[in-house]
């Protein structure tokens, strides 16, 4: 039996149990949506390099990426040289990820890829 003052002590421990479990969840499912995140902003950035080396223009190589990292996915394509005469092109795909916590800070991932731009015809083209 409860002496007094211990009356209603299991119910407060219980709240501040509860609390805890429910900040513990989040922060797990937080990580779990970062982690999805980089693994859709690596695969967008693959996907946008095929595309640019396959000779897309920037509206194509944008729609790629976005296909796979999602809509809010920010691109950003560059060029340099490569071996063999041919060029590379290097797409960055970065996003931002909104925590499950009240007032967390979003937090950026992003993913890279670099393709070596095809230079014969395209196919199916006349050669």
């Amino acid at each position: 039996m409860a002496g007094p003052g211990q009356r209603g002590s299991v119910t407060a421990e219980l709240a501040v149990g509860l609390v805890g479990a429910v900040v513990a969840v989040a922060l797990v499912l937080s990580v779990g949506l970062v982690a999805v995140a980089q693994v859709r902003a690596v695969a967008g950035a693959a996907a946008a390099a095929r595309a640019a080396a396959r000779g897309e223009g920037a509206d194509g190589v944008a729609a790629a990426a976005r296909a796979v990292a999602g809509p809010d996915a920010a691109v950003r394509t560059s060029t340099g040289s490569g071996g063999a005469g041919g060029g590379l092109v290097r797409v960055v795909v970065r996003r931002d990820v909104a925590l499950l916590l009240p007032g967390a800070p979003r937090l950026a991932v992003a993913g890279t890829a670099t393709a070596l731009v095809e230079t014969g015809p395209a196919p199916g083209a006349a050669a």
